[in-house]
């Protein structure tokens, strides 16, 4: 009975084995047929794709011959664009329930440069229309990008255009165009540079709060704010900078259209009151446009000078910025194992990511080993466009750029718009810095901010006592009056700072230190002037800047790679709210209790407030 079972169980077995090899077999005769298809399926598809692909390739990419270029540019100018990370899905429904706003757009200061280079140059179009009006510039950029608009002009270009307000930087943009049209309702405002400061020192008193400010440079007079009630005259020296940038804008225009922009901007208004000129009719009175029409009127004006679409005679024959961009020709890849790296430092210069607006020493610090560290790199040029910003972190900057120089590797600086206090110390041990006509620079000076709320515990009767087995141990800076050693203490680390940035300054520019001390003491300084007394070494832009680099590497042929700044390490809504709270407790030294030396290093800033432009 056993034999018959085990008997009946190998048959059973057999069988179902013999099941499982035709299965097997059909299994692999699929798999390989499957590869096999898929092999010449792709093989077809790949020869098929290169036989028809110009059919299509040429009626998909943009056509601009013969049409109208439309440029309205909403966004700002920047040197180097930053990282960008996606938000997590609950902080996107968090941003939209909150009503968040879509992130600014940015444009690249050498893309918009060669943006117009490119239309100068491109024989399929003749004209374009162009609104300046949504574009933020920083100041000593502007001029640059308006001589750009201008040769386009010149070349024989119609560059017409159209806005319904423009201000001083965008007006002298829309200067050198061909045409400005503008609207019944439109606005033209002229102030010039510079404007109005909040003071608190009043708001401060009222609310019992006690001001620690600590400056070492009699012009380092940006925490004045919250020691004065008005503005001081070192203050008003130190902003003479916009004097000249005022007189280089008028100028241009004085050039352009024959306006006198002083003239505009302080006594054209005497006309209105006096009734010589109509309030609707001004820009065209005075020459500032010169047509007046409403949209319709402007667009059927432009469909009879520049003709219609084919297939709709009510739309402009225009091809659109982006659009356009693909129609022009890309730069050729450069064939060479010479690598020259771009770094932007761009924005104030605090912990953290490079975010736009920060130049975060972390980012900043990667972007610099990403360049050391690459055994192709012959040279690295920096791109300095920094109001300054925290001690610390501009000192973590200047330690990498060290590192970078132990090895044999030339760094070059190129200051765009600003390179001012911590912008110029992580500039000046390069082995070489370019400044712009218009760049501003030096800003050599510190200061600390810190406060203190004692007189609001002693109004509502709240002491402050405690126990230590040190001297200080019990002691609050926030919620305590500070004695006079505290105040030593903390002065001397700001004089401590001082005499490290002028002497280091002393040594990385080979200037005797009187010299430098003279210089220094916070004094803000154009291009042209920090050529005069050595701070920088030649005046000239990011081009002449990469050909020193290659020469002090010595390579005949290279590629330039701008390093591109790490995606933040958070984003969106929740980054921006804990990133704004950090910003506001270290400035106004609200952190929690922690050493006295961390205090105040934390607030220990080389920045340079009245840098940063307002128009």
């Amino acid at each position: 009975m056993n034999n018959q079972f085990f008997t009946k169980l190998a048959s059973f077995l057999g069988t179902v084995w013999s099941y499982i090899t035709v299965g097997r077999d059909f299994f692999w005769k699929a798999i390989r047929f499957t590869f096999a298809t898929g092999i010449f399926l792709l093989v077809a598809v790949g020869i098929l794709n290169s036989l028809i692909s110009p059919l299509w390739t040429g009626s998909d990419k943009p056509d601009s011959e013969g049409k109208v270029v439309v440029f309205t540019p909403s966004g700002i100018v920047v040197d180097q664009e930053p990282g960008k990370v996606e938000a997590e899905w609950w902080e996107q429904v968090l941003e939209e329930s909150l009503g968040g706003a879509e992130s600014t757009r940015v444009y690249q200061y050498r893309d918009m440069i060669k943006f117009f280079e490119d239309f100068k140059n491109d024989e399929n179009v003749d004209a374009m229309i162009f609104d300046p009006s949504g574009l933020g510039i920083q100041i000593p950029y502007v001029l640059a990008i308006a001589e750009k608009i201008k040769e386009a002009v010149d070349a024989g270009k119609e560059i017409i255009v159209r806005s319904d307000y423009l201000g001083d930087v965008s007006y002298v943009l829309a200067s050198a165009g061909s045409e400005i049209s503008s609207q019944t309702y439109s606005a033209i405002m002229i102030d010039g540079f510079g404007g109005p400061r909040e003071y608190y020192k009043n708001f401060l008193n009222k609310f019992l709060i006690t001001p620690r400010i600590f400056a070492a440079g009699d012009f380092k007079t940006g925490p004045e704010q919250f020691t004065r009630d008005s503005m001081s005259e070192e203050a008003k020296v130190n902003l003479e900078f916009y004097t000249p940038l005022w007189g280089k804008f008028k100028n241009f225009v004085q050039e352009q259209r024959d306006i006198d922009l002083q003239w505009i901007a302080d006594d054209a208004w005497e006309q209105l009151v006096n009734g010589e000129v109509d309030e609707w009719t001004a820009a065209l009175d005075w020459g500032l446009v010169d047509v007046i029409e409403e949209d319709d009127d402007f667009d059927a004006r432009m469909i009879e000078k520049f003709g219609a679409l084919e297939d709709d005679e009510e739309e402009l024959n225009a091809i659109y910025f982006s659009d356009y961009l693909e129609t022009l020709p890309k730069d050729k890849p450069v064939k060479s194992d010479n690598v020259i790296k771009v770094v932007a430092i761009e924005g104030a210069i605090m912990g953290g990511d490079v975010m736009l607006g920060t130049a975060g020493s972390d980012g900043i610090v990667e972007m610099l080993k990403d360049a050391h560290e690459n055994e192709d790199t012959k040279a690295i040029v920096l791109r300095v466009n920094s109001p300054g910003g925290s001690v610390v972190a501009s000192d973590y900057i200047r330690w990498e750029i060290e590192k970078a120089q132990e090895k044999g590797i030339p760094v070059v600086v190129s200051m765009g718009s600003l390179a001012a206090s911590g912008g110029y110390w992580v500039s000046s041990l390069a082995d070489k810095i370019y400044a712009e006509n218009d760049t501003i620079t030096g800003s050599i000076g510190v200061y600390g901010t810190l406060f203190s709320v004692e007189k609001i515990y002693d109004w509502l009767g709240i002491g402050i006592d405690g126990y230590s087995t040190t001297k200080w141990g019990a002691f609050d800076m926030m919620r305590q009056d500070w004695p006079v050693e505290i105040e030593d203490l903390v002065r001397s680390g700001i004089n401590s700072v001082y005499v490290k940035f002028t002497t280091q300054t002393s040594i990385d520019r080979d200037i005797p230190l009187e010299v430098v001390k003279e210089i220094a003491k916070g004094r803000v300084y154009s291009g042209e002037r920090a050529l005069e007394i050595g701070l920088v070494d030649e005046i000239g832009n990011l081009e002449d800047a990469l050909a020193y680099a290659a020469t002090l590497a010595e390579v005949e042929e290279f590629k330039v790679d701008y390093v591109k700044p790490p995606a933040p390490s958070a984003s969106g809504f929740a980054f921006a709210i804990s990133n704004t709270i950090e910003i506001v407790k270290s400035f106004l030294g609200l952190s929690p209790k922690q050493s006295l030396q961390k205090n105040y290093l934390d607030n220990i800033h080389i920045y340079c407030y009245g840098c940063v432009y307002s128009d």
